[in-house]
């Protein structure tokens, strides 16, 4: 699944992730991040996706990682895994929680918290056919 992460697309290739694998029994310190990271507690392991912030092009460095943890995801999803996203920044106290914890300095800051599992229940592979709507689709102009 990181090797899939790894693939995503970046621009300028400057490839600004790094990762933080936290076993199982370590959890429970990352839960107390925010009110959100409470899912984590079903989870297997946790991913920190980490973005380093000093690169050529820092406007897209939110897309970048997002792109990465997309591919993160969706590989996953390919082999019967179930993931979660806790989006850690930009909140701040999320960030420095995080930074503290895990021993993080500048330039690098812990863009979000992937938890990875496997599912209690295969519903959650199933595409949710009520979220797709025709009308969002624009063909040729808005």
């Amino acid at each position: 699944m990181l090797y899939a992460a790894m693939q995503a697309p970046s621009a300028m290739r400057q490839i600004p992730w790094d990762f933080v694998v936290v076993e199982k029994t370590e959890i429970p310190t990352l839960i107390n991040c925010s009110h959100g990271a409470q899912s984590l507690k079903e989870c297997n392991k946790v991913v920190i996706f980490v973005m380093r912030n000093d690169l050529k092009c820092p406007e897209f460095l939110q897309q970048d990682m997002s792109c990465a943890i997309d591919n993160f995801m969706l590989e996953g999803a390919s082999r019967g895994i179930a993931t979660i996203w806790i989006g850690t920044y930009p909140h701040n106290e999320r960030v420095e929680f995080l930074k503290k914890y895990l021993k993080i300095d500048d330039p690098y800051i812990p863009f979000a918290m992937v938890g990875v599992g496997y599912p209690k229940d295969d519903k959650l592979f199933k595409f949710d056919d009520t979220r797709f709507d025709d009308k969002r689709i624009h063909i040729g102009k808005w």
